[in-house]
């Protein structure tokens, strides 16, 4: 049992320790080393203590939650950051038990430390990416800017260049102020309007004139919102600048151009209508990205995307197609709409916007390059390639139900937004599958690991006791591994792990959890079964085994032949370590036997 103690240690993805109220510990393996660059002996000889080495700014922090788990329970999780030997930071994270001595005083403290280094680094990445979306802000069609009292702004896109002809960086250094450019004549009613609102609810609107670089006098139309904190003073004004100095053109030689003024006020009534529907389509995306934002899974989000998909373009059909992991293909995970795609399943090369990696729209269909996955006779289409970080995932499809061109590039710009938007989204939503992954499956097996075992069989005994049912539980042990190893190499032994994860999945049913428990050794939680089915199917895993064929390098590996011990809840053990130990012990008098076989506990 020593020798079995020692394997599972040594695989635990973890520092087993023992601490102390004066901040020492005792090790139990020398993963320790690893992350800390100190030797165990320097912990156990009490030279240098665990404490020594948290940072001074976590250090308070990790003694409250200390103080709360001795109030609250004896149970706590908390993170920290120390310093190794080397200087470098290490992020911990700490699952630990505090044990009281007969008077109910903490004696000692005992845990896992699990350095999470490397998750804190791909939850700044995820960070990072939820700023990609800051490329909407480009597609409206104003200058959205953040400022404060001394005139400074900070600005969000390049459209202000286009605006007042100065850089970008020129303004968000502060070494250009935006009150600067407004025409002296302006400045008393600009400064007024906003007085006004400063004393009223915090929002106001106004028009100005402004001096381009070249000399131009240009007017805008600025809508503001001041921001205050608690106690009201001014923090910064958040707001939009348009351009507005084609109709103050218009509007000041309304009286002598009769002629012209229908021809603005028509102007004006579809620039109005454009904004009305920039708008509506910003509204809708932003409601996109709070569905998507709240979606655990890609399923959850193509479900979401198809429902934003209707409102964005509700005269139109089209999908989202995704490519297939092997990207031989793209795939429609998202389909909306009266009119159905004619291909469901689509190669790289049958759609334009995918071989040239850029929209594909009227322009290009005229000159005659129309895409294979289409009807011939549809020329009322768009394609748009979905990317994100340089990558292609996939393309935008849609069916618009107007063939007029006019529509059709408006539909085609909206149609570009959107293809951005879901890129960076569904890159996020991949990216927290993949962390979630990483947390609860073994990545050589690719079964549940004994993290995710620990947290449901808990889940499982309990609705079990509730329901009335069974849960059996059956260990798994390759006999005669590590002279397999030996015999073979390890490549081999990982070879015949990673068969091993999967034969395991082949046979078990839907609702079962196969998770590997270290080394060689694999627990399967069977629900609502019967200690008869429970022997049989553990007897079948067994029979199957002697028949398991693994192919390594040039021929096949000989063949394996499984011990596994079976117990079963309740009437093995009502706790999950009770029912652990009662189906390892089963499996050490299987291994004791004589290997490949099964042993049931609580028979001789």
């Amino acid at each position: 049992m020593e020798q079995d103690f020692r394997i599972v240690i040594d695989n635990l993805p973890a520092v087993l320790f023992k601490g102390y109220l004066d901040g020492s510990i005792d090790l139990f393996d020398r993963k320790v080393e690893s992350f800390t660059g100190y030797a165990k002996e320097e912990f156990e000889s009490r030279r240098l203590k665990w404490t020594d080495l948290i940072l001074e700014e976590d250090l308070e922090r990790f003694k409250e939650d200390f103080i709360q788990a001795l109030k609250a329970g004896d149970a706590y999780v908390r993170e920290f950051r120390i310093k190794n030997k080397q200087g470098g930071i290490v992020w911990i994270s700490e699952r630990s038990h505090i044990i009281r001595d007969e008077q109910g005083k903490a004696a000692y403290i005992t845990g896992l430390f699990f350095d999470i280094t490397e998750k804190k680094r791909l939850e700044e990445e995820l960070r990072q990416t939820e700023e990609e979306f800051r490329i909407v802000i480009d597609n409206i069609p104003a200058v959205l800017a953040k400022g404060y009292l001394d005139g400074a702004v900070d600005t969000y896109d390049r459209k202000i260049e286009y605006l007042t002809g100065y850089s970008k960086g020129e303004f968000d250094s502060h070494r250009l102020k935006w009150t600067d450019l407004i025409v002296a004549e302006d400045r008393d009613e600009a400064k007024h309007i906003f007085v006004q609102a400063l004393k009223g609810d915090k929002t106001y609107m106004r028009e100005y004139r402004i001096k381009h670089q070249r000399g131009d006098v240009i007017w805008v139309h600025e809508r503001g919102q001041i921001i205050c904190d608690p106690e009201g003073q001014v923090q910064y004004i958040s707001g939009f600048i348009f351009d507005i100095t084609d109709r103050k053109e218009l509007e000041a030689t309304v009286a002598e151009q009769n002629a012209q003024l229908k021809e603005a006020n028509e102007r004006l009534l579809v620039w109005s209508k454009e904004l009305e529907q920039r708008n509506i389509e910003i509204s809708l995306l932003g409601q996109m990205g709070e569905l998507l934002q709240s979606c655990n899974t890609i399923e959850e989000a193509y479900i979401a995307i198809k429902q934003s998909l209707q409102q964005l373009f509700p005269y139109d059909s089209g999908a989202l197609y995704i490519f297939n992991p092997s990207r031989t293909m793209v795939e429609a995970t998202a389909v909306w709409g009266e009119a159905l795609p004619a291909e469901m399943v689509v190669a790289p090369d049958e759609c334009w916007a995918l071989r040239r990696g850029r929209p594909h729209g009227a322009v290009e269909i005229r000159a005659g390059f129309k895409c294979r996955h289409v009807d011939p006779e549809n020329e009322a289409y768009i394609c748009v390639p979905l990317v994100a970080h340089g990558e292609a995932i996939g393309m935008f499809h849609v069916l618009l139900g107007s063939p007029d061109p006019a529509q059709a590039g408006i539909k085609q710009e909206l149609a570009g937004r959107v293809s951005e938007y879901l890129g960076l989204a569904l890159a996020k939503l991949k990216l927290q599958e993949t962390l979630q992954r990483l947390s609860i499956r073994d990545p050589l097996t690719g079964l549940f690991n004994r993290r995710y075992l620990e947290e449901c069989i808990e889940r499982e005994l309990r609705r079990a006791e509730r329901q009335g049912k069974q849960v059996g539980v059956i260990m798994v042990d390759i006999d005669h591994f590590k002279r397999f190893n030996d015999t073979f190499g390890h490549e081999a032994g990982d070879a015949l792990l990673r068969e091993m994860g999967a034969f395991l999945q082949r046979h078990i049913r839907g609702n079962d959890i196969a998770c590997r428990y270290g080394g060689e050794e694999f627990t399967l939680i069977l629900r609502d079964v019967t200690t008869e089915r429970t022997v049989e199917r553990a007897e079948k895993l067994r029979e199957a085994a002697q028949q398991l064929r693994v192919l390594h390098g040039q021929g096949f590996l000989e063949p394996i032949t499984l011990s596994l011990g079976v117990a079963m809840f309740p009437g093995d053990g009502t706790t999950p370590l009770a029912i652990l130990q009662a189906a390892d012990l089963a499996l050490y008098r299987a291994k004791q036997a004589g290997r490949d076989r099964v042993c049931l506990a609580g028979t001789d």
